[in-house]
């Protein structure tokens, strides 16, 4: 039997480790769009502003739009893994407290998105997103790392809980799994397609489509969203997945559990 106050401790650390990447979540959610605001508006007057919206025009929407969705699923989407992880790990290491180079990444990460939304130019744009892309991509190889004793313990303290260990398998694999290796390929792909195009084609060029012609600024700001639509869908898609497969596991072992106790001892 577990000693109830190492299972105290246990809980401890986990909720103190989640709620501690929540806090750092959160901060980047506030941060960067005060930075962003700041570092755009701080020298237009209110008269400048209200013009600059006027003037906005389809390609400038469609670019903002599609940094607005890549920020919100971003976030959510951390939080949701976040919480997703705090159900099925046992117990985190260092008493739960955050180690320094994840809270570094964080900072790169705060950084990387301040230049993503500061860039104007389509190729200035492309390249912050290629450099954003790796800094995420390294920060999840850390956190592939710093999961794993977490992991492992949890597989431990599962022995003999089939549905446990399923579940333990099922975020393992979500947050984890080799998936990430061919969605960030596609999305390098994808940035290196963008690149070449906008290296390529003049700013002046458009393109007919049927009896449309679409000049390239929109072409370029449609090309983000398809990437960002494409990456976040993907990950979306296998995040719902993953909770409702936990879900489904969690609700049958509370049916059968309730199941057994209302049969009672066998006589």
């Amino acid at each position: 039997m577990t000693d109830p106050i190492v299972k105290s401790t246990s809980i401890v650390s986990r909720t103190n480790l989640a709620a501690a990447a929540r806090l750092m979540v959160r901060s980047i959610f506030f941060l960067l769009p005060l930075i962003f605001t700041w570092l755009k508006l701080r020298n237009l007057s209110s008269a400048d502003i209200a013009q600059l919206i006027t003037d906005a025009s389809a390609s400038d929407v469609i670019w903002k739009t599609a940094l607005i969705i890549y920020f919100f699923a971003w976030v959510w989407g951390t939080l949701w893994d976040v919480g997703l992880q705090e159900r099925v790990y046992l117990e985190a290491p260092n008493k739960g407290r955050m180690p320094w180079q994840a809270i570094g990444f964080a900072a790169a990460i705060s950084v990387f998105g301040a230049v993503l939304v500061w860039v104007d130019t389509f190729v200035q744009f492309v390249g912050a997103l290629a450099l954003f892309t790796a800094v995420d991509h390294a920060a999840w190889r850390y956190l592939v790392g710093f999961l794993q004793p977490m992991i492992q313990r949890a597989r431990e303290g599962y022995a003999g809980d089939a549905i446990g260990l399923e579940q333990l398998h099922l975020v393992e694999n979500q947050v984890c799994g080799g998936w990430k290796w061919w969605r960030g390929l596609v999305g390098v792909i994808g940035i290196f397609v963008m690149l070449a195009l906008a290296l390529v084609m003049s700013p002046e060029t458009s393109i007919e489509v049927g009896r449309m012609e679409l000049p390239w600024g929109f072409v370029q700001a449609a090309s983000i969203l398809v990437w960002v639509l494409l990456m976040e869908i993907w990950h979306w898609y296998v995040r719902i997945v993953t909770r409702v497969a936990v879900d489904t596991l969690e609700h049958l072992r509370d049916k059968y559990r309730l199941a057994a106790l209302s049969l009672g001892p066998s006589v």
